[in-house]
């Protein structure tokens, strides 16, 4: 049942629908790079099955996972956090800094010379 408190804006609604299909697709897109047979096998069940799930099942838990502010990538990805990646940025905004400083002496040194 749902409450005042579990209302959200069709903004977010709207995104989490936006979200819900890029996630879909990265499903979709992989499950053509693997094939249905293999990931089939891999999980033990006929290539039917897996076919049965992408159609009838893909969309609703595409949803579920963009509602719970989920991402799906490659196993192969590095995914990190916002924190992470501002941490990342200014450890590069630094050390170019320092280059760029770096240069301008020397610069400033071969105008001297």
């Amino acid at each position: 049942m749902s409450t005042a408190a579990d209302k959200v804006s069709s903004d977010v609604q709207e995104n989490t629908r936006t979200n819900a299909a890029q996630i879909a697709a990265v499903v979709v897109q992989r499950l053509s790079e693997v094939t249905r047979a293999r990931a089939a096998a891999c999980i033990g069940v006929h290539g039917s099955t897996v076919s049965r799930m992408a159609t009838e099942h893909l969309d609703d838990l595409a949803l579920l996972l963009a509602a719970l502010d989920l991402k799906v990538v490659s196993a192969d990805s590095i995914v990190c956090t916002q924190e992470e990646l501002r941490f990342y940025k200014l450890g590069a905004f630094k050390f170019l800094q320092a280059d760029l400083e770096k240069d301008r002496m020397r610069e400033k040194d071969k105008v001297s010379a």
